[in-house]
């Protein structure tokens, strides 16, 4: 059986308790290691220190400016404004306090009125010298992936930190051209090997780029620069009308049985929250979006099934999952949360897992290694086709 974290109440399962995260501490901070996934450690007010899949720490910042609420949202958030993130520094060259002291700062700028990053920025802008694409990246990002608070803002930043940064940071905006394009997506489009940091930090290998990732280094690039034109920091879009070559094709990829039994073995190599996520993949037949958003108040009281919501399945009704004795095994052997409801979690419970492409990678190097042999290329919803194939 699990047990009880301390910040749930005795007594009672963790599917049905509240959680209240505990503000950070300089003893906490120093224990903090990467997963091999980017995640969010909560402070307090909104304050948060956000640890990259390679060990990097940067504390960030939610917030709302007041009166910035746009005519379609509701009172309460026109008056208070809309939700933004920033980028407060570095951790450990910034500490605990001076990051509360710079946040405390900033919230009172937006409650007066004022984008503490839109401050920021001002205060810092060179005096001369046309703007880089690292400037451009730095202003997209604060100015509307994070002022938007879209979804896919992390990812979209972390895609263009990691490909378009080393390749065009240094280059005026202005000069950037179509060419330019061509060249960065064939770099993109070729996977290269990584080491990547594991629990613990201890290292493991992994694949970075592929045609996948082009698709979405086109897609960011593109919208990236036309968010230029619109600021003014150049008269075109260079990329307007770029095809994507690597457009995805329909599957039909039914793994093998030997194949199936490879995966299962690579994935008991894997550690949490891999190897157990993959794992029931196998013996449910599941979408990956169901188990990796799966929380505990899904799983009934003998965890003798999963009860997907409505809004959580891709048909918009409710779905139950039964549970073999395997699965409800690999599901006892789960850590217990301390930080919020997800079955599958890189920072205690309070978000869902992120960072597919990397534990796909390492899957794919195990399972290889397994079955001692190379093997076709194959995507994780095809998991699920097997399973289906198979049991007719």
């Amino acid at each position: 059986m699990l047990q009880q974290p301390a910040t749930f109440a005795a007594g009672l399962p963790p599917a049905t308790q509240t959680y209240h995260p505990m503000p950070l501490t300089d003893t906490k901070l120093r224990t903090v290691r990467a997963t091999g996934v980017r995640y969010d450690l909560p402070d307090r007010q909104g304050l948060a220190l956000r640890v990259g899949a390679s060990g990097s720490m940067t504390w960030t910042l939610t917030y709302r400016v007041a009166g910035t609420g746009t005519a379609g949202e509701g009172r309460v958030a026109r008056l208070a404004g809309t939700k933004q993130r920033m980028n407060l520094g570095e951790y450990p060259a910034m500490g605990l306090a001076e990051a509360r002291t710079r946040a405390l700062a900033a919230r009172e700028l937006a409650r007066a009125g004022t984008d503490p990053a839109e401050a920021r920025r001002a205060a810092t802008a060179p005096a001369d010298g046309p703007p880089t694409v690292a400037d451009l990246v730095e202003r997209y990002a604060e100015g509307h992936l994070h002022a938007r608070n879209l979804r896919a803002g992390p990812n979209v930043e972390r895609l263009l930190r990691r490909h378009v940064l080393p390749a065009w940071g240094a280059r005026p905006v202005a000069e950037v051209a179509r060419a330019d394009l061509m060249v960065l997506l064939d770099a993109v489009r070729a996977p290269t090997a990584v080491e990547l940091a594991g629990p613990k930090g201890r290292g493991f290998h992994g694949m970075r780029g592929g045609p996948g990732a082009a698709t979405e280094v086109r897609k960011w690039v593109r919208a990236m620069f036309q968010y230029a034109v619109e600021a003014g920091l150049r008269p075109d879009n260079p990329f307007d009308g770029v095809r994507n070559r690597d457009k995805s094709q329909s599957r039909d990829r039914v793994l093998a049985m030997d194949e199936i039994r490879a995966v299962w073995r690579a994935a008991g190599a894997m550690p949490y929250p891999w190897g157990p996520w993959y794992r029931l993949l196998l013996l449910t037949g599941d979408r990956r979006g169901e188990w990796a958003a799966a929380c505990w108040d899904w799983l009934d009281d003998g965890w003798s099934r999963l009860e997907i919501p409505a809004d959580k399945y891709k048909t918009g009704r409710s779905q139950v999952v039964p549970l073999s004795a395997v699965a409800r095994r690999i599901v006892a052997g789960l850590p217990a949360p301390v930080m919020g409801p997800y079955l599958f979690s890189s920072d205690g419970g309070a978000t869902p897992i992120a960072g597919f492409s990397n534990a796909k990678a390492t899957l794919d190097i195990l399972t290889e290694r397994a079955l001692g042999a190379p093997m076709m290329p194959w995507v994780t919803h095809d998991l699920r086709r097997s399973m289906a194939t198979h049991m007719e």
